[in-house]
């Protein structure tokens, strides 16, 4: 069933897009808000904004499975799109590149900065590139592949723990504290996922450069999620270090980043697919 529901989750995400309709946060700010209204401890604090909605849903969850398992189905595929990331990422990569293409440095800089850049300390198309590349990684890293992978083993559970994770995270009313904890745990989450897509990566691109890249940080646990990923991508499109120092990153691999990760995610269907089968 688990498999069911990806499927029909991509099928939506590739023929509609994100359903920003679903993507409404304000019960869970309100509830965070409440949280930090007590004035709890860092711990205590991240528990219960994150925690507690997780317990909630995975009870709602058990409770309709005990009714009907195909009523179950029909509620996990709203409740996993809700899960997917925010925001209109592929139209704002397709924005960056035809702005590049156009040199026109000032639409790419806007572009680059709703994926997530920041555009200040950088100098040059080399560097925006790089940097808009690795935004791009860790998008698709954070908005697709982690939910799938924790839906998979622990069901919507699983992937409600982490985007409720990465809330606690980037939600500027909590304290810093509280903050560093939630960042903690997306890393704890995340660097399962890197390790499969590191390999899928090398699978769908170049296979030397992307085994390399993730044999170097396969045991890695003082690397920062975006910097792993990004040295496995820049792997599997065959660009290596010196060449990263002596050339940077050119429009090209930005261009091809986004068809190599619809590739793995594509494996990972077939993959999760054999894996429901067998």
């Amino acid at each position: 069933m688990s498999f069911l529901v990806i499927v029909a989750v991509f099928a939506i995400v590739q023929f509609w897009g994100p359903v920003t309709s679903l993507h409404r946060d304000q019960w869970w700010q309100r509830w965070a808000g409440q949280v930090n209204g007590w004035k709890l401890s860092a711990e205590i604090s991240l528990l219960l904004q994150v925690l507690v909605p997780v317990l909630l849903v995975w009870w709602l969850l058990a409770l309709v499975e005990s009714w009907s398992s195909w009523l179950l189905l029909l509620i996990s595929i709203p409740m996993l799109l809700y899960c997917l990331g925010r925001g209109d990422f592929t139209p704002w990569v397709k924005g960056y590149l035809e702005a590049s293409r156009r040199q026109d440095n000032e639409v790419a800089a806007e572009y680059a900065q709703r994926l997530g850049v920041d555009t200040d300390p950088l100098n040059g198309w080399a560097d925006l590139h790089r940097a808009v590349l690795r935004r791009i990684a860790y998008g698709a890293l954070e908005r697709m592949f982690v939910a799938i992978f924790w839906f998979f083993l622990l069901g919507i559970a699983g992937a409600l723990l982490y985007r409720l994770a990465v809330f606690a995270r980037d939600e500027p009313d909590n304290s810093e504290a509280v903050r560093l904890l939630a960042a903690r745990l997306c890393w704890l989450m995340e660097w399962p996922v890197i390790r499969v897509l590191g390999l899928s990566l090398a699978l769908t691109g170049n296979y030397m450069g992307g085994y390399y890249a993730l044999s170097n940080r396969c045991f890695s646990f003082d690397c920062a999620s975006e910097d792993a990923l990004e040295s496995m991508v820049h792997g599997a499109l065959n660009v290596n270090s010196s060449e990263l120092t002596q050339e940077g990153i050119t429009e090209q691999e930005v261009e091809v980043v986004q068809p190599l990760l619809s590739r793995t995610l594509i494996l990972w269907l077939c993959v999760l697919g054999l894996i429901s089968v067998f």
